[in-house]
């Protein structure tokens, strides 16, 4: 038992570096619109681990790419975590994940959901309280509408991953 347990938080530290190597030293907004990754990540760490998989892996993402990017400290820790709690959230109001098997439409739509709040969220906070990045309505509505189509297709791609590849093997 301890070592499956092992296992599931060696992965879920594991998808923390994958977020880290594809978003970390990328710029905002390019990193914003990479989100497809830390959401594919995230739904995968919640089906994974289970309960707080898609938290952990948000730490560590957090804590990661806080180290690249200190400039950014403690917004990209703080949404990285949310983004993390969130998944896990709706993935549990949502019932994405019953038994071994994954609900596809039901973790789509937990994703898309957390998407979104925490990509209103980190824009709100980014570029209307405190101006860090430019508040161009165009980029704003592209980086917005772009979040949510990418977190709907992270959690397509998460559960066919998991239904078709992993749950046998995890």
């Amino acid at each position: 038992m301890a070592s499956n347990r092992s296992r599931r938080v060696a992965l879920a530290s594991l998808f923390g570096v994958l977020i880290l190597v594809t978003m970390g030293f990328l710029p905002a907004p390019t990193s914003d619109f990479l989100i497809v990754i830390e959401a594919f990540f995230l739904a995968l760490s919640f089906l994974v681990v289970g309960k707080g998989g898609a938290t952990y892996t948000g730490v560590v993402a957090g804590l990661l790419i806080t180290a690249v990017k200190l400039s950014f400290f403690p917004l990209d820790l703080v949404f990285a975590i949310f983004f993390g709690v969130m998944v896990d959230a709706t993935g549990l109001a949502f019932r994405a994940k019953s038994g071994s098997e994954a609900k596809t439409v039901r973790l789509v739509v937990a994703i898309t959901i957390s998407t979104g709040l925490v990509g209103f969220a980190a824009y709100y906070v980014t570029a209307v309280l405190t101006n860090i990045v430019p508040n161009q309505i165009g980029l704003d509505a592209t980086v917005l509408i772009f979040g949510i189509a990418s977190g709907a297709m992270g959690g397509f791609a998460a559960a066919r991953v998991w239904n078709k590849y992993l749950k046998l093997r995890i």
